[in-house]
């Protein structure tokens, strides 16, 4: 700053005419009081700088710590959210071979309950052709004994039983 004020005072006097003295003094009088300014006012200028300037850097510092806590904090972030799509997906997995193995549990029980009712429908066919043949022949033998004549004919007695099972 100093440089600045004695090269503008230099020019002034170089370029300055004979006519004009006043320009020069008046020069002189401004690097005058402008030095005395600078060193009255330099200190307090230099130490507002420099604590702006340590401000600055602070600032930015903890701006910085910030950012690697930000930046950690989203890296924790996506590892966790990584993590909970990992675990999703086998959940997901999980799941489907359960419902698998429970609809395969489910149509095998299913089948053989339908063999058991298959079977009991054909057992219950054959118990009631039986109650029916049965009670047929308990008719026709009911009807054959009460009967006044009876047929002394094994033949007659056939064909008698042949033509009420048809009826």
């Amino acid at each position: 700053m100093i440089k600045i004020l004695l090269f503008v005072g230099v020019a002034t006097i170089a370029f300055a005419e004979e006519g004009e003295v006043d320009i020069l003094w008046r020069s002189i009088n401004f690097v005058i009081f402008a030095g005395l300014v600078y060193w009255l006012l330099a200190g307090f200028v230099k130490k507002f700088f420099g604590d702006r300037a340590k401000a600055i850097v602070t600032a930015f510092e903890r701006a910085q710590d910030k950012a690697r806590e930000a930046r950690a904090k989203r890296e924790n972030a996506e590892a966790v959210l990584e993590e909970a799509r990992a675990n999703a997906q086998s959940a997901i997995k999980f799941a489907n071979d359960e419902v698998i193995a429970i609809g395969e549990r489910l149509a095998a029980k299913t089948e053989e309950e339908i063999k058991i009712l298959h079977k009991l429908k054909d057992e219950n066919k054959i118990v009631a052709e039986n109650k029916m043949i049965r009670a047929v022949v308990a008719s026709a033998m009911g009807e054959i004994l009460s009967a006044e004549e009876i047929l002394s004919d094994q033949d007659a007695v056939v064909e008698t039983l042949r033509k009420r099972a048809l009826q």
